[in-house]
């Protein structure tokens, strides 16, 4: 018998004004921020370190970026949070924190603890489209979203 999994409704929100935390400062944060970049405008970065591009877009100020190690106190305000470091017990304190506060997060870490899943943009001017695979094949999402992202190009470029 196959196995039944949760299907996620996709819901087009407005986040353009909506107080968003990204904990840790990697390529899995380092790619969030890149999609958000064009939905929001307050977006803070807490992490030790970043990459590059993170550094690049503290210092034209489309983000902010707080140099310091996760504490709760960090996120009062929040209104989403990703945690997306490689440490899975911070992960969990992130995500116990916003379950307990009612603060939409999701995780990198594990897929089973997240509020919502980051999807797979493909936009074409004011045309968006998001892409999951429920969270089970991120391959699978990946070359949808590659696909849809084509068939906007050529239909409105």
């Amino acid at each position: 018998m196959e196995q039944k999994h949760t299907l996620y409704f996709p819901m087009f929100v407005d986040i353009s004004q909506k107080n968003i935390i990204i904990i840790g400062g990697g390529n899995i944060a380092q790619r969030r921020i890149e999609t958000l970049l064009d939905f929001a405008e307050h977006i803070q970065v807490i992490a030790p370190e970043v990459t590059d591009p993170i550094k690049e877009w503290d210092d034209l100020g489309k983000i902010h970026w707080i140099c310091d190690q996760y504490r709760p106190e960090l996120l009062e305000g929040a209104e989403i949070v990703l945690a997306a470091t490689n440490d899975p017990q911070c992960n969990e304190s992130v995500v116990r924190y916003c379950n307990e506060n009612k603060i939409m997060v999701n995780t990198a870490h594990k897929k089973e603890a997240c509020d919502f899943f980051f999807p797979g943009i493909a936009r074409s001017g004011n045309i968006v489209a998001g892409v999951t695979a429920n969270g089970l094949n991120h391959k699978e999402a990946k070359k949808a979203r590659e696909c849809i992202s084509r068939a906007l190009k050529e239909f409105y470029p």
